[in-house]
This record gives C-alpha cells, sequence and structure tokens, in this order.
C-alpha cells in the first residue's frame, strides 16, 4: 500500500484536541478544508490533532503535517511546508500539491493565532528576523543572510484583510505565499504574523486622518515608524532574534558608539528618508544588506540564487487601497464625504469648480479642467470652506518652511544654535544648502539657502504640506550622513505666503530670507505614488 494512503486510511493524530490552545484553518475551492490544532508550552508543540474533509490527498496531508509538527520547537514548527508534508508522505500525486498546501496553511495560522495571543516569549538565540514582503529585495536579503550563515527567521506582517484582485498590491495573499515559498527553499523558518489592529490604528487612521485635513500622506514612511521601529522590533524580541532585517536600501554605519544613517550606494533607489524616525535603539538593531548594492545587482543575486521572484515587478501604489480610489477609500472608512466645490484664484474669483478636495494635491497642475493661458496650479486647499485655490507659479512656492518632530539620529539634542545642512525633500530630488533653525517641542524652521535642479521649490511646497515627509541632511565628508531629521511638516500656510487671510511672519532670523521660486512643469498625483 502506498504510504499516503495509510495516513489517509488510518490516519494518526486525527482530532479534535480539546486542550489546544492555537487553531489554524484553511479551505479549497473543490471543497476540501483542513483544521490544526497545536498544544504549545514554553516554547514547544506539546500536543497536535487535525480534523479534514475532502479528498483523500488533503486529509492524508493534515494528518502527517499533525505529526510533523508534534514535538518541534514553535521555530521548526514554522519550517513545516508543503514540501515537508510531501516528503513525508512520500509518494502522493505530485498534482495534488495543492491539498497539501491546504495543510501547511493551516499550520502556519495556528503558529501566526499562538503569536498573537502574546504567550510566546522564545530565549534569544542570536538570529535574524527578516521582515519579507515576498518581493525580490526582502527575498534576497533573508537568504543572503542565511547564507552568510545567519540564523534567519523569515516573518511576513498580515497589515490588512486581502481581497482576490489585490494580488498587485504588496503584502498580498500572493506575496505571502512567496515568502512562505523562499523560506521553504532556503530552509529557515517564516511565519505571519498579524498587526491588522496596529496596522488600521497607526497607519490607516492615519492616512484617513491626514487626507480629511487636505494633507497627502505617505502611509510607507509612516508604517515604518509605527509599526517596524515598535511592534516588529516586539515581535523580534519575543522570537529570540537579536537582530532585524530588512530589504531596505539604506546604509547603517557605526561611528565610535554612534549609529548614522547613509544613503544607499544607487541613489535612485535611496530609501534612508524611511529611517527619519529611527533612534540610536532602532539602528543598534537593524541590518540592512542592500544599502551596498544597485538594485541590478540584487535581480542578478536573485537569479544566481534561483529565487522564483527574481523578476517580480515592484509594487508601486498603497496597498490598502483597492484600484488607487484613495476619496471612495476615505469615504468607506470613515464616512466622510467630499463634495464638489468652487475653485477661487489667489484674488478669490471664482474660476472653476472642483470634485472633492481629497482628489487634489498643492503642486499639481492636470485635472483642474481650467481653460488659461499660462498653467494653473492647486496652491491650496481650504478645507473649511470646500474652496480649492489656484494660481500660477508665482503663487505657489517659498524657499522658508516649518516643520516639527526634529529627530536628531545621535541622540545628542540640538535645541537652540542654526546650524547648516543639506537638506532633500522629496525621493530622488536635488541636494539643497539649506539652514535649520530648531524651535521649541522638536519643531524646526528649514531655510533653503541656493535651491538648485529645475524645481527645487516644488519639494518645498510638498513637503510643507505632506505630514511626516523626511527634511535628510545628507552633511559630511565621504558617505553622507542623516545628521537630523525635521519631519512631518506642519500644516500652516507657507510663511511669507497664505492660502486664505493675513501673511504669516517668520522669525527675525530669517525673515528676510524667503525667495520665492518656480514649480515644476507637470507636478502632479499622489505623494504616495512619487515618495516609494
Amino acid at each position: 500500500m502506498k504510504n499516503w494512503l495509510k495516513y489517509f486510511k488510518e490516519p494518526p493524530r486525527i482530532g479534535p484536541l480539546v486542550s489546544a490552545n492555537a487553531i489554524g484553518e484553511a479551505g479549497g475551492g473543490c471543497g476540501d478544508f483542513v483544521r490544526i490544532y497545536l498544544r504549545i508550552a514554553q516554547g514547544r508543540i506539546n500536543d497536535a490533532a487535525f480534523l479534514a474533509t475532502g479528498c483523500p490527498v488533503a486529509i492524508a496531508g493534515a494528518s502527517s503535517c499533525a505529526e510533523l509538527a508534534f514535538g518541534r520547537s514553535f521555530l521548526e514548527a514554522a519550517q513545516i511546508s508543503t514540501g515537508t508534508i510531501a516528503k513525508r508522505l512520500g509518494d502522493a500525486p505530485k498534482y495534488r500539491d495543492a491539498c497539501l498546501n491546504l495543510s501547511a496553511m493551516a499550520l502556519a495560522r495556528a503558529l501566526e493565532s499562538f503569536e498573537r495571543s502574546n504567550e510566546l516569549v522564545l530565549e534569544d538565540d542570536n538570529s535574524v528576523l527578516v521582515a519579507m514582503s515576498g518581493g525580490v529585495d526582502s527575498s534576497v536579503t533573508a537568504v543572503k543572510l542565511a547564507r552568510e550563515g545567519h540564523r534567519v527567521i523569515g516573518v511576513t506582517l498580515r497589515l490588512h484583510d486581502h481581497s482576490p484582485d489585490e494580488s498587485a498590491k504588496c503584502c498580498s495573499t500572493a506575496d505571502i505565499t512567496d515568502a512562505k515559498k523562499i523560506a521553504a527553499d532556503a530552509d529557515f523558518p517564516h511565519m505571519v504574523v498579524d498587526m491588522i489592529k496596529e496596522f488600521k490604528e497607526e497607519v490607516i487612521d492615519d492616512f484617513c486622518r491626514n487626507y480629511i485635513g487636505g494633507r497627502t500622506p505617505n502611509p510607507c514612511v509612516e508604517c515604518n515608524r509605527s509599526i517596524r521601529f515598535t511592534h516588529l522590533i516586539k515581535t523580534a524580541q519575543n522570537l529570540g532574534a537579536a537582530k532585524i532585517a530588512t530589504g531596505h536600501y539604506v546604509r547603517i554605519n557605526k561611528k565610535g558608539s554612534i549609529y548614522e544613517v547613509a544613503r544607499a550606494r544607487d541613489l535612485s533607489k535611496d530609501q534612508s528618508y524611511m529611517f527619519w524616525s529611527a533612534t540610536q535603539e532602532v539602528l543598534a538593531k537593524y541590518l540592512t544588506p542592500l544599502g551596498e548594492l544597485k538594485k541590478d545587482e540584487v535581480r542578478d543575486l536573485a537569479q544566481s540564487l534561483g529565487l522564483h521572484v527574481a523578476a517580480k515587478p515592484e509594487s508601486q501604489d498603497v496597498c490598502f487601497v483597492p484600484d488607487d480610489d484613495y476619496a471612495g477609500f476615505v469615504s468607506r472608512s470613515t464616512g466622510h464625504t467630499f463634495r464638489e466645490g468652487p475653485i477661487h484664484d489667489v484674488d478669490g474669483q471664482v474660476i472653476g469648480k472642483h470634485k472633492g478636495l481629497i482628489c487634489y494635491t498643492v503642486g499639481q497642475r492636470r485635472g483642474l479642467n481650467i481653460s488659461s493661458t499660462d498653467p494653473l496650479y492647486v496652491v491650496g486647499l481650504d478645507m473649511k470652506n470646500n474652496v480649492l485655490v489656484a494660481g500660477g507659479k508665482e503663487d505657489l512656492l517659498e524657499t522658508s518652511f516649518s516643520v516639527s518632530e526634529l529627530n536628531i539620529i545621535s541622540g545628542k539634542p540640538r535645541t537652540s544654535d542654526s546650524f547648516r545642512s543639506t537638506v532633500m525633500i522629496r525621493y530622488n530630488g536635488e541636494l539643497m544648502d539649506a539652514e535649520i533653525f530648531p524651535r521649541e517641542d522638536n519643531k524646526a524652521i528649514v531655510k533653503l539657502m541656493k535651491p538648485s535642479g529645475p524645481s527645487p521649490d516644488v519639494l518645498a511646497v510638498v513637503a510643507r504640506l505632506v505630514p511626516r515627509v523626511a527634511v535628510v541632511d545628507f552633511s559630511g565628508r565621504g558617505q553622507p550622513r542623516v545628521v537630523a531629521t525635521p519631519f512631518s511638516i506642519s500644516v500652516r500656510p507657507m510663511p511669507g505666503r497664505t492660502r486664505r487671510g493675513p501673511r504669516q511672519r517668520l522669525p527675525s532670523e530669517i525673515r528676510d530670507c524667503v525667495d520665492r521660486q518656480s514649480p515644476g512643469e507637470d507636478q502632479q498625483g499622489h505623494w504616495g505614488r512619487n515618495l516609494r
């Protein structure tokens, strides 16, 4: 008799398991269903059982999966994959791997549910937790570290509920499957960590609040600060991991006892802005091996490692917004409606009608549908009166602006004296000389000294109106360093001009340094699409 048939006819570890403290389920479109029961204590699977219905292979696979899990440590159980189950059965039909995959999924969900219960605390074993999105960058990071001898734990964050049509988004169900396959092929444990609640409260709600307030947020940057620098670090501690690694293109250097954030070798992919809020404690735990590689080198390495995601396209959109319908998403999430309203010129004259302020970003040119001899741009969003203000280049921008949440990454406070810096206010933008004037409550004023490039001022206007856009200092000799990172741009009008109301005044030390500049020829769209 074939081995897999034995597991079907006389299945060991059939349940249910009354003492289970972790249960996971998975079902297939053909009617197969698997439930895995685990009893976990002190980081070990002390008992395991299953229930299953459907085809014989699915039942045999579930029995084999429970048998494999029994007696293993938590992380050893996290290494059980479809391939592990197939190998145990030995001679199950290859075309039935999808049936076996249900058992691997059910086991993974049981482990996920136990981790979510906050009962899991494993001993520190000097391993590295790698945040795996299922893309080529995080996959190369994980496998590269494993090949270098690190004990790797792959973790994929479940950030929101997925629908079948979201396979092109990051963090989708397909991405979780890709990450699991990478881990199984490279023989290191992988698990999914449920952070739906935290992501909703700290990223999605923040996203909605900002849109309702007339600002265009970057949820990916906020996710780094609110999820990876906090909850993911706590997860690493619970799993016994001493370090965290991600696929970001950024370098973290140590100079003496101080950690510094440096731009990536591949400047076209540089993501140092994502680390604007990092503290010394966070940087001490982080590994970013892709900071020394160029993107094409990463894809070549993925190919040489045999990773099936080597040619996988990059995700470009906000992961939790279906069809990029930001207005619809915010309305459904909050009940807030966005009404049509007037478009005023800077003198207050009505010149058109907008379709809802959420559809526009300051600096945007297209989509106004107004005939004009000169290009018109969105120069203000008056949320209180539901008015969009449009104007020409000369009405749009300044070279000085206020910021909040000034973060000195070195940890050394700098609260009184101004300092010179090179700042970048938009991803892949020009480096601009600036002077930073720290204020009270971690606020600052940034004065651009000699803007360069075709549209440096567009960066300024985007920065001043987009919350939490890093103003990154790349001063220093050799490799540029992030010494201070003013962030979370204030929403009040740019000093030196108004949306509607009296002209604001700068502090006396820089009052005379406000210079008007010219916007780019075609600045448009949502920041979430531009700053990635």
